[in-house]
């Protein structure tokens, strides 16, 4: 049932399954080591961290204004929208066509 527990445990660190795939560690030392200190060891805590870190920019998104956003762009768009009508494309006018233009 362990082996489970395990499986279950490294799913929730993505990283564990970096240090195999770069040969720091095997499969069966860290489920060795798992077994015998428990997830709560501090050989976990590197990798758990990383996992925080990203957890806590989860976090951050999770709380962001999206009304309070969305009002932001809408003011950008507006003073956008204003400095647009300030630069003015020359548009050839069809007075200054001569014979050969057309």
């Amino acid at each position: 049932m362990q082996i489970d527990e395990f499986k279950a445990f490294v799913k929730t660190i993505p990283a564990i399954r970096e240090e195999v795939v770069k040969g720091h560690y095997t499969w069966q030392q860290l489920y060795e080591f798992y077994v015998l200190y428990g997830e709560d060891d501090k050989m976990w805590e590197p990798y758990k961290k990383n996992k925080n870190d990203f957890t806590a920019i989860l976090d951050i998104l999770k709380n962001v204004d999206l009304d309070a956003l969305s009002k932001s762009f809408e003011g950008l768009q507006k003073i956008l929208d204003i400095v647009s009508t300030f630069v003015v494309k020359e548009q050839p006018s069809s007075q200054n066509r001569q014979w050969y233009d057309d």
